[in-house]
């Protein structure tokens, strides 16, 4: 059965309107180790609360109005630049000099905290101090075309010295909490499930990391950070999540499905929901599978919506799996071989380093036999949560059911819900 009831056609859907935006990479050294400048963005922001990420925001009208009246007509990233230093000054108290960071005054910030406009004036008066000439562009990202907010992101870096102005975080509302952050605890604490990272960010800090393990100094190894396309083709939403958005004929407003490739570089993999149809998305699934050089045991289906399971056949031989299921979809769907998985069953993914535990959940409502997934990590949410629009509950569905799951879901306290 598809996701979308029989006699309903919806019209195409656009994704999201990508917009502009940029952020900052603060890099010290202290105590022999490089430390990066974080932020934990408050519970009341659109966008990734309570994640930790980097100073930076949304490019404004206003910025882009200001590179002439700065003399960067030149620069083709002046407006970035600007849009970050800005924000850095709302964020946390602090402009760009040079090879520096320095304070700004109270009232000064809290003028352009309360109107971004006043920032400009503040610079040209001279009480803002503005030089962005040591900015490095290191990377750029566009948002997944499943996100109902879409950002093209320019990262940029500056090394400063330890003995810079520290932030503050007094007269703003976007970060509950700020920290620097050593690379080594900063990995340890993602690979614990202790801090949330925007996927983007979480990559560009490990790839840092692996070029600094081969010894590369990191003046040259902020140059190798640079990657080809700004599209993002590994989405790390947790440590062991990767999220593999593949297009299909789902319930709009969305256009594609979400699979999760579960587990750890070098030990067992767990595809789940193989919705792959298209040569592009196979070969997206299996190239990442290649990086993670492990063993896929298994391609699970959260439920028997087609939206949900792609060219298993072609995925079978390419990895090895089986497929795994519950025994409602394995009847309807006649996997005569399936694995069948029952409710409060646990599953093992091993790994020589972090061996992870999942327990499933039979979650009927949405549809019968419905699986999800809870660990450390969070919750594998099927289409009992979607990312984007609503759950619509077919002609099969059972909305007290779906509501009675749900209760049950919440009470788990999942860290992060992974929706289809």
């Amino acid at each position: 059965m598809s996701e979308v009831p029989s006699g309903l056609n919806f019209s195409p859907v656009s994704p999201a309107p990508i917009r502009d935006s940029a952020s900052l990479m603060l890099t010290r050294i202290n105590n022999n180790e490089i430390e990066i400048l974080l932020g934990k963005r408050a519970k009341s922001m659109r966008a990734f609360p309570n994640f930790w990420s980097f100073p930076g925001g949304g490019l404004s009208r206003k910025d882009l109005e200001a590179a002439p009246k700065l003399n960067l007509e030149n620069d083709k990233h002046a407006a970035m630049k600007i849009c970050i230093v800005r924000e850095l000054c709302e964020e946390l108290g602090l402009t760009i000099s040079k090879n520096d960071i320095i304070s700004v005054d109270r009232k000064i910030r809290t003028s352009v905290v309360e109107n971004k406009d006043n920032w400009l004036n503040e610079v040209l008066s001279g009480n803002i101090e503005f030089d962005p000439s040591n900015l490095t562009l290191i990377r750029e990202r566009i948002t997944p075309i499943f996100a109902p907010m879409r950002f093209h992101n320019r990262f940029f870096h500056l090394h400063i010295s330890k003995d810079s102005p520290d932030f503050n975080l007094e007269e703003q509302t976007e970060f509950d909490d700020a920290k620097w952050y050593s690379i080594n605890k900063l990995l340890s604490d993602w690979n614990k499930h202790d801090i949330n990272l925007p996927p983007p960010l979480f990559t560009l800090i490990r790839d840092l990391n692996l070029l600094l393990e081969q010894g590369i100094k990191l003046e040259e190894a902020i140059k190798n950070l640079n990657s080809e396309s700004p599209d993002e083709r590994e989405i790390n939403f947790s440590a062991g999540v990767i999220c593999i958005p593949v297009k299909t004929a789902t319930l709009p407003p969305a256009s594609t499905t979400n699979c999760y490739l579960l587990g750890r570089k070098g030990g067992e993999l767990l595809l789940v929901d193989p919705a792959a149809h298209n040569q592009d998305d196979i070969d997206w699934i299996m190239n990442l599978v290649k990086s993670l050089g492990g063993n896929v045991v298994g391609l699970l289906l959260t439920h028997r919506h087609s939206d949900h399971y792609g060219d298993l056949k072609k995925l079978k031989e390419l990895t090895g799996g089986k497929v795994w299921c519950s025994k409602h979809t394995s009847e309807y769907l006649n996997i005569n071989d399936a694995v069948i998985l029952d409710d409060k069953e646990k599953i093992i993914l091993k790994h020589s380093k972090f061996t992870t535990e999942w327990d499933v959940l039979i979650t009927p409502g949405h549809c019968p036999g419905h699986i999800c997934l809870f660990s450390k990590a969070g919750l594998i949410a099927g289409d009992m949560v979607a990312g984007y629009g609503t759950i619509l509950v077919p002609n099969e569905g059972n909305m007290e059911v779906y509501i009675e799951q749900l209760k049950r879901i919440k009470k788990l306290k999942p860290r992060i819900l992974f929706p289809s």
